[in-house]
C-alpha cells in the first residue's frame, strides 16, 4: 500500500475552491466535531467514530458527484477503496486498521480527482487528512490539533 505523499495533499488543497479558503458548512460541523472528539487522543474509539462519520458524509457527496457526472465507476472505485474508513461509526476498530483505511482512501480520492479533475470538498478532504496524519504520528499532527482546536466552542 502506498503512503499519500504531500503531492497529494497540495493537489486537492490547491484546488480553486480551496483557494477561496471558505470551509463548507457541512467540514465546519464535522471540524467542530472531530475536535472534540479526537484532540490528544487520536487513537480513541470516540474519535475513530467522528473521522468515520465525517467520511461517510465525505464520501457520499464526493461519490454523488462523480455519479451526476456519469462517471459511475469511478464513484464505485471511490466506494470500494474507502467504505473502510466509515466502519468505525458502527464497530471497534482499531488504530492501525483505521490509518490503513484512510491511506488507501485519500490515495484513491486523490487518484480520481487528478483522472477526472472532479474534487471533492477540499475543506472536507482535510479532515480526513487530519487523522491520518496524525494516527501515523506525523509532526504535522501538533498543528494541525491546534488549527482544530478553534472550532470547540
Amino acid at each position: 500500500m502506498k503512503k499519500i505523499s504531500i503531492f497529494a495533499f497540495l493537489l486537492i488543497a490547491s484546488s480553486p475552491a480551496m483557494a477561496q479558503n471558505t470551509p463548507s458548512a457541512t467540514s465546519l460541523q464535522y471540524a467542530q466535531q472531530i475536535a472534540k472528539a479526537c484532540i490528544n487522543q487520536w487513537e480513541a474509539q470516540t474519535c475513530l467514530g467522528a473521522v468515520a462519520d465525517s467520511n461517510m458524509v465525505l464520501l457520499s457527496n464526493y461519490g454523488a458527484d462523480l455519479q451526476s457526472r456519469k462517471m459511475e465507476a469511478e464513484a464505485e472505485a471511490l466506494k470500494q477503496h474507502c467504505a473502510a474508513t466509515t466502519a468505525a461509526s458502527r464497530q471497534q476498530v482499531p488504530a492501525y486498521a483505521m490509518k490503513s483505511a484512510l491511506t488507501e482512501c485519500a490515495n484513491t480520492i486523490t487518484d480520481l480527482a487528478a483522472r477526472t479533475g472532479v474534487q471533492p470538498d477540499p475543506s472536507h478532504f482535510q479532515l480526513l487528512i487530519a487523522p491520518l496524519l496524525c494516527l501515523g504520528g506525523d509532526p504535522a499532527c501538533a498543528a494541525l490539533s491546534d488549527q482544530l482546536a478553534a472550532y470547540i466552542r
